[in-house]
């Protein structure tokens, strides 16, 4: 079984149950399972983008068979773990039949992608398989593997030209740029040269890389592509507070995190507003969005020590970011209302007296309503933006955004007129 003690992010009970039931189900060793990936699946991937009329090589045909591959990597994992049926030789192999896939459609991307950085990702998932085999390493770890699977999906989305608005070379080659990174740092831990106590500057540095990227993206006007690198960013912000605590920091850590923080919510939305609006009203506009929140950090670190770890004094940044780029993207039409939200954010985040909680520490808590809920929410989003198109779901963000923004003061109202009622 898993050791939970030793995780960064702790799998919730209900999950692990489930996956026990599952396994229990499954009479095929994981090993098994393994190969029938590398056998079977594999090889119809191949053919399929081969075109040679031996598979189908239709857009639903192949995006089945990649189901298929990841449902086959997952089950192989849950028997082998609630099975007792882990080996170093099932850990190894598991991983090597994932390989022969991840080249397949790296391949089919070296026309629209620079060979050099395909080459260096592909070194370095070797080097760490072989740094676990000499017992120099891990394979477990879910952010890598969820950074893993991420590139491998927007590899082959571009491979095969699917939604070629959001899934450009791009946006592919930043995350190859994060995959490489990331792998690189546990690549250096595992040779002893990295320490733990770095690994929370390492996400901070990966939040800071996220805001270049958003600033980059803004100048492109790709503000969507902006907005999702400032959640890729929130999302390590997010691990760098969890990896401190766990693991310990360094003297600069706090500094590193308020500089990536300022970055990627407040420097990237205000040249975000730069771009959009242009001129001196663009000028003055991102100078004061990025001034309230770089005020609304440096009060957070200053009463950092003073104030309830569980709740934020002040709208977090992160949703101030998220409220303008939304604004930007949705209401570039009609510039009162996009100003109006602006003004929001900002004020919002310097309404220290208002409380918020922080989300954060509630699903670590293992609360059930956060630890589901807030996954299924990440997944409409995804799901709404191929399905129903990128704006529909920004505008559902947006409409959760502004629900936590307000949420305090409605509460607020509630608890008053509740007051007024029974008194009178």
């Amino acid at each position: 079984m898993e050791d939970n003690a030793r995780r960064l992010v702790v799998k919730p009970e209900w999950l692990t149950a489930a996956e026990q039931r599952i396994a229990d189900k499954i009479p095929l060793h994981p090993n098994v399972i393994s190969s029938i990936k590398l056998v079977l699946v594999t090889p119809a991937m191949f053919f399929s983008f081969r075109q040679t009329g031996i598979l189908p090589n239709s857009a639903a045909w192949i995006f089945l068979l990649f189901v298929v591959f990841c449902l086959l990597d997952y089950l192989d994992g849950i028997v082998a773990r609630h099975r007792d049926l882990e080996s170093s030789f099932g850990r190894i192999y598991d991983r090597f039949t994932d390989y022969p896939l991840l080249f397949i459609i790296s391949y089919h991307c070296t026309h629209v992608i620079q060979v050099s950085l395909i080459l260096s990702k592909l070194a370095l998932d070797c080097l760490l398989l072989i740094q676990f085999a000499i017992k120099a390493g891990t394979l477990e770890n879910r952010i890598r593997t969820t950074i893993a699977y991420t590139t491998l999906v927007s590899l082959l989305f571009l491979s095969q030209g699917w939604s070629p608005r959001h899934i450009t070379s791009e946006v592919v080659t930043a995350l190859l740029l994060a995959n490489i990174a990331f792998n690189a740092t546990v690549g250096l831990y595992n040779a002893r040269i990295f320490q733990l106590r770095f690994v929370a500057d390492a996400l901070s540095a990966a939040n800071l890389l996220c805001g270049l990227i958003g600033m980059y993206f803004a100048y492109r006007d790709r503000l969507e592509i902006s907005l999702l690198f400032l959640l890729l960013g929130g999302v390590f912000d997010g691990f760098d507070g969890a990896a401190a605590r766990k693991w310990g920091g360094t003297r600069w850590g706090v500094y590193s995190d308020d500089v990536a923080d300022g970055v990627n919510y407040g420097i990237t939305p205000g040249v975000a507003l730069f771009f959009m609006i242009g001129g001196w009203e663009g000028a003055v506009s991102g100078f004061l969005y990025t001034f309230f929140t770089i005020s609304r950090l440096v009060f957070f670190t200053l009463n950092k020590e003073a104030g309830d770890p569980n709740f934020f004094c002040g709208v977090p940044s992160t949703i101030g970011g998220l409220m303008v780029l939304c604004a930007l993207i949705l209401l570039r039409d009609t510039p009162v209302l996009m100003g109006l939200l602006v003004g929001m954010a900002c004020v919002q985040m310097v309404s220290f007296d208002v409380h918020y909680k922080h989300l954060g520490r509630a699903v670590a808590s293992r609360k059930k309503r956060y630890v589901i809920g807030l996954p299924m929410y990440a997944l409409l989003l995804i799901l709404g933006a191929f399905i129903w198109g990128s704006h529909v779901s920004i505008a559902l963000l947006l409409i959760v955004v502004l629900g936590y923004g307000f949420a305090p003061s409605l509460i607020h109202m509630k608890k008053v007129i509740t007051r007024g009622l029974q008194t009178g």
